[in-house]
């Protein structure tokens, strides 16, 4: 059988494509965007970019002005846990506005950014809950995901420990593999699944390159670990209930394991030697690796089966990719992927069609 081949594309590079890019005047240099070095960035809605700056152990936060922000921020100018400064390689932030990121270990940082940005009036340590005509105290952890439980309005009973609530508005490990909730089973109290119970996968060295979200009604957050050539995801469980001084309750989470999602090979979904992820706005989850034999893959939201086929979908085709770095989809669904030995962005219709260089 003949393998499908890239044809007569020929790549003339970013730089020389006028109609297709267009130059951000006056240019933002490194030294006004507050970085040295640039790993992974991410935007959000508000048009907001994350840079991961693992030199500076930054993420440095620009809004489309160019201008850097400032105040609440401030935490992620100098990133470190319990004295150990981190070096960001991958960052995400998903609809809760919690920021994620990654440092080739074996752990997923978070920031609370929504919390950041509202304050925190305290913990809620209980409230009073309507049951079968009776009134009870009870923690949130279980009256909350309990059913035949109403909530009474202001009930909350709140610790207010300006240790504890500054700990949790900190930069948190929320994920660690090798956690006792991933060696052991865990119950996830919102719907009684089960999760961890892996302590094989919990117990070996890892490092996670790139973080994507998942959905906010999954839950799940995908990471793609480079040393083992593997995509897993957790899941976030409720931990701490706060009460913001904007009168809303939010909760704090911790990342507990759920699946593996994508393993070693070389066939259509498989991982060989991973360098980024991405997931677009319906959860599916994109990637870009430099093993044989697909630069490229994406995986359904939910099923992660594979979303296109080899020798149908050009975006299958063998040698379409030298070098994949990254993979991005547009508001319109089209999926761009960057190519560094060609310089250049190749542009895929959301069925995987070739576009355009």
């Amino acid at each position: 059988m003949e393998l499908p081949s890239t044809g007569n594309d020929n790549p003339t590079g970013i730089s020389e494509d006028k109609d297709a890019f267009i130059e951000i005047t006056p240019r933002w240099t490194f030294s006004k965007l507050g970085i040295s070095s640039l790993s992974d960035m991410e935007t959000t809605e508000d048009g907001r970019l994350y840079l991961a700056d693992p030199v500076n152990h930054r993420i440095s936060v620009v809004r489309p002005s160019g201008r850097r922000e400032t105040g609440v921020y401030e935490p992620l100018q100098q990133l470190s846990f319990q004295g150990s400064p981190l070096s960001p390689v991958s960052v995400t932030v998903d609809e809760r506005f919690i920021l994620y990121f990654t440092n080739r270990s074996d752990t997923v940082y978070a920031w609370f950014q929504y919390l950041n940005m509202a304050g925190v009036e305290g913990i809620v340590t209980s409230f009073d809950y309507r049951v079968d005509g009776e009134i009870v105290t009870e923690k949130p952890y279980i009256g909350e995901f309990t059913e035949g439980y109403t909530r009474l309005d202001h009930s909350e009973v709140l610790n207010s420990d300006p240790a504890l609530i500054d700990s949790l508005l900190s930069i948190v490990p929320l994920y660690t593999s090798r956690d006792k909730s991933n060696r052991e089973a865990t119950i996830d109290p919102i719907d009684g699944s089960v999760l961890g119970n892996n302590p094989i996968y919990a117990s070996i060295q890892k490092s996670f390159i790139a973080v994507a979200d998942e959905s906010v009604e999954s839950r799940h957050i995908a990471v793609m670990d480079s040393l083992n050539n593997r995509l897993i995801n957790f899941k976030l469980v409720p931990t701490y209930l706060l009460k913001l001084n904007n009168g809303f309750f939010v909760w704090h989470f911790k990342g507990v394991y759920d699946n593996l999602l994508a393993s070693e090979g070389t066939g259509a979904g498989t991982i060989s030697e991973p360098n980024s992820l991405y997931s677009d706005d319906n959860g599916n989850l994109l990637y870009t690796q430099f093993g044989n034999y697909f630069g490229f893959h994406k995986l359904r939201s939910g099923m992660y089966t594979t979303a296109f086929t080899f020798g149908t979908d050009d975006i299958m085709d063998l040698g379409r990719f030298k070098s994949p770095m990254d993979a991005v989809v547009g508001d319109d669904g089209a999926i761009f992927v960057l190519d560094s030995t060609h310089n250049a962005v190749l542009k895929f219709s959301p069925q995987g069609d070739f576009q355009k260089f």
